[in-house]
Order: structure tokens, then sequence, then C-alpha cells
């Protein structure tokens, strides 16, 4: 008998171990076409964004410029940017001054003093750290398109 259970452990054992793993979603697969006509379906204006996907910890979406941003925050979210099309002027980093709080941990407005100055073209890639402050800047008929995510920040150890 002893050697019947034995038997039927070792056996169920692989079962069981697979049964208990969680299926892997299968990627998703943005093709350059695929982005190229969501890009092109976003209306002309200051900032318009057409949201990709999402996920536990992130987001992702196709991002159209065509005026400066506010100067903004993220206290939980690392942003990635991916820039596609244009190019623009980003302001990292500094103190940020007068900026306000309009959502827990989201803050928007105000100057930045001591950020540096970078310019931004196709395939550059972009990553600003959870709480750093960031501003994107486009001279008067500038525009840029870019892929954005966002990535629930690591917790401070």
């Amino acid at each position: 008998m002893r050697q019947i259970i034995a038997v039927a452990a070792i056996l169920l054992f692989p079962a069981r171990f697979l049964i208990a793993q969680a299926p892997v979603a299968p990627a998703t697969i943005m093709t350059m076409e695929r982005l190229r006509v969501i890009g092109d379906s976003l209306m002309p204006g200051a900032s318009r964004t057409a949201q990709l996907g999402r996920g536990s910890g992130y987001t992702y979406a196709m991002t159209h410029r065509d005026s400066s941003g506010t100067l903004e925050g993220h206290a939980d979210w690392t942003d990635v940017f991916v820039v596609q099309t244009g190019t623009a002027t980003l302001l990292t980093g500094g103190v940020a001054e007068g900026a306000r709080e309009t959502t827990p941990g989201e803050w928007r407005g105000g100057t930045v003093r001591g950020a540096t100055r970078a310019a931004i073209k196709p395939g550059d890639v972009v990553v600003i750290l959870a709480g750093t402050p960031h501003q994107m800047l486009l001279a008067p008929g500038e525009r840029i398109s870019y892929l954005a995510f966002k990535i629930g920040a690591t917790p401070k150890s």
C-alpha cells in the first residue's frame, strides 16, 4: 500500500505543480503600422493621448503634443517615453516651486529651478524616475508623438 501511495504522489506531483501555475498571458504586439494609425487618429491639440494598455503596475499610451506641457511629477510612477516623431526640449530634475497636488501622489503646475534641459528626437528613450519634476517644452510650430509607459515605482527600502 505504501508503494502505491508513493507512486501516486510521484505521478501526481507534476500535474499538481502545473495546475498551480497561473497561465502566462500571450505577448501583446503593437506593430509600427498600428502605432502610426493610432498616432494619426489623435486630433490636433495641446496634448492628445490614446490609452493602449494597462496591467498590474503599468500603463502605456500614445501621446501627441502640439504645445508645451505643464510641470508635473508622480510619486509612484516612473515614466518611460519612446519618441516616435518630432522634437521637443525636456526639463527634468531640479526643485519644483508652486506645484499643486492634483490627485494623491500626482502634482502639476508651477515652475522648476535648476532643471536639466535636453533636446529629444525620434528614437530617443527617456526614463524619468518617480518623484522627478519634468516638463516637455515645444517651440511654436513644433510637434512630438511618443509612447509613454508608466511603471509602478519600486518601494524605497
